[in-house]
């Protein structure tokens, strides 16, 4: 039973924070709200049409805990649903709607977009389930992907590669699901055992396969998963018990998965070798910093563990929804917090340490807190062409071009690096590394809602250095 998904919001009052969010395999009707079992016969609140269950008993359980407080909300969704509601549309015209209706949903509470972006709808018409349902028109999903659907009046069809793209991404939700269950925890987390005694390049390597393989401490993989980790090699097919499978399975997904972590130090030592940087104490800011970066901080070790020079390593994340300490605390500025490290990390006197500013990096670097760091780092800030483009981060990306640190940008995809190029060589910023494709991106494709239909993207899927301006 899954026991820990019905009681994730007591578990992280309890202060775990790395909690499973609701899997798209929810939102779409084929995963209960509240446990996230799959059913082939959820059960629809009758009054929002939105939240589905697998029982009468997690309905109950999940109104007494949420629902009783986002029923209104999205009731008031499905009545911004009706009232642009066309008998068809073009996927442009779906998409401009996405838009708007998230700006809308904005005035309410950001967590909410996420059902509106991934709400279920035909495939041909475009038309949503609510509006589909109140006009009592059938929805039917595919039976391979379970996520992509056709209504009565169209009976559409979707290409296999989207199919199979869908089937991957819900093995991936239900390998989370059932890895929270079985740890506690959302985000598998893995890291060289021990340090290294010599240092082997990221440039070196010809990507996340000889990564583990052979920089890391992953050899078992070799043979056994293949290198893309698309799947099992064929040798594993012909001679493993079903067993044997299994576990060997559950090992591609874990390694996998604990690539959304491990994306970030790797990408972060891959531009620390672009600018030739070598010293014993690395200081760096993460601009823009959000719960992903908090999550992520146990990974950073890995830093520690692949540059043996590297004796300290010190992280400031700055970002209005950076974390902040407790809810007593009056200032922006969460001071240097020693983390933990392994034994052997210890015993070689390696340390590492966090800090936080709840606030935009402009204004941080306004105060006595503020020290020049080694490099500054932008994950997906979407600083072109966010809500926040100019209201936050035009000013910090000024600065970040006039100052004299390297800094290290990520994006979710090609068009958004590219965006964000013109507005640096627009600042006369010096390009390091141009915008390219990231070797150390995410491994697990996230479905694309409004930018793309059946899209996806990766994390930190591109990455460019700048260091300065021209000249």
């Amino acid at each position: 039973m899954p026991a820990k998904c019905k009681q994730r919001e007591r578990i992280l009052a309890a202060g775990t924070v790395d909690i499973p969010v609701l899997p798209v395999g929810a939102i779409r009707g084929n995963l209960c709200f509240r446990c996230f079992s799959p059913s082939s016969n959820i059960l629809k609140c009758s009054a929002c049409k939105r939240a589905g269950y697998c029982s009468k008993e997690c309905q109950k359980l999940d109104w007494s805990i949420v629902h009783k407080n986002h029923c209104k909300i999205f009731k008031t969704i499905n009545q911004v649903e009706e009232s642009q509601y066309q008998e068809k549309r073009t996927w442009d015209e779906y998409s401009d709607y996405l838009v708007i209706s998230c700006a809308l949903l904005l005035k309410f509470v950001r967590q909410f977009l996420i059902f509106i972006r991934a709400q279920p709808y035909c495939s041909s018409c475009r038309r949503s389930a609510v509006q589909l349902s109140s006009r009592k028109i059938t929805l039917t999903r595919c039976d391979k992907c379970r996520l992509v659907f056709s209504c009565g009046d169209c009976n559409a069809t979707h290409k296999p590669s989207v199919c199979v793209a869908y089937q991957n991404h819900a093995h991936v939700e239900n390998f989370r699901i059932g890895f929270f269950e079985d740890t506690g925890k959302a985000s598998p987390v893995t890291c060289t055992q021990f340090p290294c005694k010599t240092r082997k390049p990221l440039k070196d390597a010809a990507g996340w396969y000889d990564y583990f393989v052979n920089i890391s401490d992953k050899p078992q993989i070799k043979d056994i998963i293949k290198p893309d980790f698309s799947g099992l090699t064929n040798v594993v097919g012909e001679v493993g018990t079903a067993k044997e499978k299994e576990d060997q399975e559950r090992m591609r997904m874990f390694l996998l998965c604990a690539t959304e972590n491990l994306t970030m130090p790797l990408t972060v030592l891959a531009a620390l070798e672009d600018i030739n940087w070598d010293k014993p104490h690395l200081n760096i800011h993460i601009l823009g910093a959000t719960g992903r970066e908090m999550l992520a901080l146990g990974n950073f070790e890995e830093m520690l563990h692949l540059v043996p020079s590297l004796k300290g390593l010190h992280i400031t994340a700055v970002g209005p929804e950076s974390w902040a300490g407790s809810a007593e605390q009056t200032s922006a500025y969460f001071p240097k917090m020693d983390l933990d490290c392994c034994p052997a990390c210890k015993s070689d006197g390696r340390m590492r340490s966090i800090a936080s500013f709840k606030g935009v990096y402009h204004d941080f670097a306004t105060t006595p807190e503020y020290e020049k760091p080694d490099l500054m780092v932008l994950f997906n800030s979407g600083f072109a062409d966010g809500d926040d483009a100019e209201s936050h981060w035009a000013p910090t990306i000024r600065m970040v071009v006039q100052g004299d640190v390297p800094a290290l940008f990520t994006t979710y995809n090609e068009q958004e690096a590219q965006n964000e190029k013109t507005i640096m060589e627009r600042l006369g910023a010096s390009f390091v590394v141009e915008p390219e494709k990231n070797m150390w991106r995410g491994l697990v494709p996230t479905p694309e809602f409004i930018d793309e239909e059946y899209g996806v993207w990766f994390q930190n899927a591109y990455r460019y250095v700048v260091y300065g301006t021209k000249g």
